[in-house]
């Protein structure tokens, strides 16, 4: 029973964790964010790192934990117009035992402002709208994207819109004609003369998912608030068969609509 009761003792004896060291802000690379960093001491000391503050946002405190493997922690939807945060960052050990609170004040960058999508509206395309660099009679007028016929295509390498207006966030439906010639690598372009194109996006199979298919695909929105175009570009870099030419059955295009949010403004 002695031999018991000093191996306890022994067990839960205190340990007393050492601090984080260099520890600073970070608000530029993230606006809208603050990033803590910090080095953990090497006598393993420490389990897991504390952060405390208080989120104007949701008003009340809040505690984020790190591991001793972290060197950093993401305090997320931070606004300038709160002025400085204090965070008080303390190391604990594994007996649960607490090191010194150390203060670190900050103050973040502007949070960007927000695009909120609303609803969507089609747009009416008739064929005096639409124009193609690689107009083919054999493959069937650019007159089949908008005939509503899955069974009839066209065959370009680049077609485009005159939206007859200027729209500043989109979307397109297509419909493939079958699985061949499908676009892995895509370019949206906009211009406002029908002469010189900007990039809007550029859309691949490894980051939006299949560009087409046999049912109909479903582009993410694309725009940009500050550029309002009037022409839309649909420009191909690459398909399924290695070619820039690739056909295509339907074609929709939706006007989105939008409103900015300014998460800065009171």
């Amino acid at each position: 029973l002695i031999g018991f009761a000093s191996c306890s003792d022994e067990d839960t004896k205190p340990i007393i964790p050492s601090d984080v060291i260099d520890l600073s802000a970070d608000t530029q690379d993230k606006p809208g964010y603050i990033v803590l960093r910090w080095a953990t001491p090497d006598d393993n000391t420490i389990r897991y790192i504390k952060v405390s503050y208080y989120d104007y946002l949701l008003e009340q405190d809040v505690v984020r934990l790190a591991s001793v493997y972290a060197d950093s922690v993401l305090i997320p939807d931070t606004r300038k117009k709160f002025g400085e945060y204090e965070f008080k960052v303390q190391s604990y050990s594994e007996t649960g035992d607490a090191g010194n609170v150390q203060t670190i004040k900050a103050v973040s960058e502007p949070a960007p402002v927000q695009v909120v999508f609303g609803e969507s509206k089609q747009i009416a395309l008739t064929v005096d709208q639409l124009s193609t660099n690689a107009q083919e009679k054999s493959e069937g007028p650019i007159a089949n994207l908008i005939d509503g016929n899955t069974a009839s295509y066209f065959h370009t390498s680049w077609f485009q819109i005159d939206t007859k207006k200027e729209i500043t966030y989109f979307k397109y439906e297509s419909v493939a004609r079958n699985g061949n010639n499908i676009p892995d690598d895509v370019d949206i372009m906009g211009s406002n003369d029908g002469v010189n194109f900007e990039l809007i996006e550029n859309l691949t199979k490894a980051k939006n998912g299949m560009l087409m298919s046999t049912s109909p695909y479903t582009s993410p929105v694309m725009g940009n608030n500050s550029k309002p175009y009037r022409y839309i570009r649909y420009s191909v870099n690459h398909t399924n068969t290695g070619s820039v030419f690739f056909s295509m059955s339907e074609f929709k295009l939706f006007e989105v609509d939008a409103s900015v949010v300014d998460p800065e403004a009171d």
